[in-house]
C-alpha cells in the first residue's frame, strides 16, 4: 500500500509544483476494506449507549472502539445510523411485527472527538468522521493526518471512496506531503 502512496504523492507534489498552488491531491489509500462488507460483524465499544429506537440510532459515548476485519476506529462519541432493509414478505402482507436484527443495517457511522482510524499499516486522524455505507464513502475533517512509516500528509479534509479506496486529500492552504525514502527513520539531532 505504502508503494501507491508515494507514488500518488509524487506525482501529486510535481504536477502542484508545475500548477502553482496545491490545495487538493488524490492517492490510493488501504481503507477501502471498512465497512465493505456488511455481512461481517462490526464489534463497538464503548463507556455508555444510548438507544434511540425511534430515531434509527444508537449512541456510543467515551473511549468508543469500532472493528471490523482489520479496520479499526476509535473516537470519544459515535452516533450509528440504522435504516430498515427490503421489507421481507411477512411485513409486505401487513404484519405489525416489529424491526429485528435481520431487517436493520447500518447506514452511517458519525465519529466526533479525536478520531483515529487504522488498517493495513495506515493511521489517519482528524476532529470528525463519517462512514456512509449507502455512498460508500469515508470522510475525516478538520486536522487531518495520514501515516505510514515515516511518510505523512495533512489537510483540512480527507475522503475515501470505499468502492476504489482512491481518497482525496483538501486543504484550504497547501496539503502537505512528508515522504521518507527507503522507508528510513528520520535522522536524530
Amino acid at each position: 500500500m505504502l508503494l501507491p502512496i508515494i507514488r500518488a504523492g509524487l506525482a501529486a507534489l510535481l504536477l502542484g509544483a508545475a500548477a502553482g498552488t496545491a490545495a487538493a491531491q488524490t492517492l490510493q489509500t488501504g481503507f477501502a476494506d471498512f465497512g465493505s462488507d456488511q455481512s461481517t460483524p462490526i464489534e463497538i465499544e464503548a463507556d455508555e449507549l444510548e438507544v434511540q429506537d425511534r430515531n434509527n440510532v444508537a449512541v456510543f459515548t467515551g473511549n468508543v472502539t469500532v472493528k471490523q476485519n482489520d479496520a479499526a476506529l476509535q473516537t470519544a462519541r459515535l452516533v450509528v445510523h440504522y435504516a430498515q432493509a427490503a421489507l421481507t414478505a411477512e411485513a409486505a402482507r401487513g404484519s405489525n411485527a416489529p424491526a429485528t436484527n435481520q431487517n436493520q443495517r447500518i447506514s452511517k457511522l458519525e465519529a466526533t472527538g479525536n478520531v483515529l482510524l487504522t488498517t493495513n499499516g495506515q493511521a489517519a486522524t482528524g476532529d470528525t468522521g463519517i462512514v456512509n455505507f449507502d455512498s460508500r464513502t469515508l470522510a475525516l475533517n478538520g486536522n487531518v493526518t495520514l501515516t505510514q512509516d515515516n511518510n505523512v500528509i495533512t489537510g483540512d479534509t480527507i475522503t475515501v471512496d470505499l468502492n476504489t479506496g482512491i481518497a482525496r486529500v483538501e486543504s484550504k492552504s497547501r496539503v502537505r506531503v512528508l515522504l521518507t525514502p527507503g522507508g528510513q527513520q528520520p535522522a536524530e539531532n
